[in-house]
């Protein structure tokens, strides 16, 4: 009876071992899988602008065209988790995150917390260097900040890398010269280790940047989707990456009282002919403008209005973009309009315009008076810039004027176009500014540690 007692024991002790045994494996293989793959410079990926500054007091349509379906707070992990997994359910490979840098904002934890949630999940996390933060100084700051970008953030395992370098996008980087990025530069990232995409209609950044996208395509008034795609593509050339960006409509007409614009989202149909022109710019990456950003009206999350119909289109062209291994339609060579004159060897600074039509104003911004129009086709001497560098001053035939730089293509030997001080308004043009200034300020309000901040403007009006 004993003997039979000590091999049950023996028995039930083997089983135990085995189970240990065969379990061991199957854990240990577990865990790669959720570890995020490596891209390289052959894969087609679509990215997708995403945000971090949302708190309790964002959610109101006062404010907003639309709201989600599930308010939240952006410091909530739980919410980063659901984010990244419907993302990852509807084709995209990583968010770009908007940073204001590692200092006073919340940008800066929420980034951290966002790479180990991504980690978890085989996700991939990219950061839209904010150059306008209000939190970063100047050039110097500015330099710190992508040090630290690169030296820390951009070493955590979920941070996007293609062909090991990892990326970095950028928003307004017009606002320094071509010459300072190529300094901060220097100091930032001397060996190139990494991909630096730029942002705007200016791409001789081009020759400190490595890649070239615009943040928006959908503008007031509206361009043509697909030859602004082809002609950004010609401009940025096989030799850097072109990232097509693609919308669903716009709408920040309650954040920008008097200056804001919509565009109808048609359904669906406007967001799926992004995609087509997108596609047929035979662009590296796509990027989507954007995930979240509710206050511009841009968002594809699941919303009150719209529900997740914007995520069920972007799973559907995101698996067009990347099955589509035949080469689409190769970008248009620059040959004719605009671009024919900017193919030409042209020295001297000069604006052309890119628009049907301009407005000349009489300084660099909406609210100086309007001096005249010109149109598409027009070459304008450039004899300065703002500081900023969003607006030019040409000369025209009534004598100075300024244009808005997203509305011309600016060529010719821009580096040393200086700066010129805004030229002081008219009376009458005060008495309008100060009585404007007494409304609520156009923009979308955020609150870091008791102070402030409106965030920008994506394009103006009728400039």
């Amino acid at each position: 009876m004993r003997w039979r007692i000590l091999i049950s024991l023996l028995l039930l002790l083997l089983v135990a071992l085995l189970s240990i045994l065969l379990q061991s494996p199957r854990q240990a293989s577990a865990a790669p899988a959720g570890r995020p793959s490596q891209q390289s410079s052959a894969d087609r990926l679509v990215l997708a602008f995403y945000y971090t500054w949302f708190d309790e007091a964002t959610w109101t349509y006062d404010r907003l065209s639309d709201l989600p379906v599930e308010p939240y707070v952006s410091r909530d992990r739980g919410v980063m988790g659901r984010h990244i997994d419907q993302a990852r359910n509807a084709g995209i490979d990583a968010f770009v995150v908007a940073w204001y840098g590692p200092d006073g904002n919340q940008t800066e934890p929420n980034l951290a917390a966002l790479l180990e949630e991504a980690a978890a999940r085989g996700f991939k996390i990219a950061a839209l260097f904010e150059t306008d933060s209000p939190f970063l100084g100047g050039v110097g700051a500015a330099t710190t900040a992508l040090q630290h970008l690169l030296n820390v953030h951009a070493n955590h395992p979920a941070y996007l890398r293609v062909d090991g370098r990892p990326v970095v996008f950028f928003w307004r980087p017009t606002l320094y010269g071509v010459q300072t990025w190529a300094n901060i530069r220097a100091q930032a990232d001397p060996s190139r280790s990494a991909l630096w995409i730029s942002e705007g209609v200016d791409t001789s950044y081009l020759s400190v940047f490595d890649g070239h996208h615009l943040y928006s395509n959908t503008w007031n008034p509206p361009a043509d989707l697909n030859a602004t795609n082809q002609k950004f593509a010609a401009r940025v050339g096989a030799d850097r990456i072109w990232v097509a960006t693609v919308m669903p409509g716009y709408n920040d007409v309650k954040i920008r009282p008097g200056s804001g614009f919509a565009r109808d989202r048609e359904g669906g149909a406007y967001y799926e002919r992004a995609w087509q022109a997108a596609i047929d710019s035979n662009p590296r990456w796509i990027v989507i403008n954007s995930f979240n950003e509710w206050p511009e009206g841009s968002h594809i999350e699941p919303s009150a209005a719209f529900g997740d119909r914007f995520l069920g289109l972007t799973a559907t062209w995101s698996a067009r973009f990347k099955n589509n291994s035949a080469p689409v339609a190769a970008p248009l060579s620059a040959s004719t309009g605009a671009d024919a004159a900017a193919a030409e060897t042209i020295t001297e600074p000069t604006a052309i315009v890119t628009t049907a039509v301009l407005n000349l104003r009489a300084g660099p911004g909406t609210g100086f008076a309007l001096l005249g129009r010109v149109v598409q086709g027009n070459r304008l001497p450039i004899v300065g810039r703002s500081a900023d560098s969003t607006w030019w001053q040409v000369k025209a035939a009534g004598g100075d004027a300024w244009v808005f730089g997203e509305l011309v293509q600016p060529v010719g030997a821009l580096d040393a176009t200086p700066i010129v001080d805004s030229p002081i308004q008219s009376a009458a043009v005060q008495a309008q500014s100060a009585s404007q200034s007494s409304a609520p300020t156009a923009g979308f309000t955020i609150t870091v540690n008791g102070q402030s901040f409106t965030l920008r403007q994506v394009q103006p009006t009728t400039p």
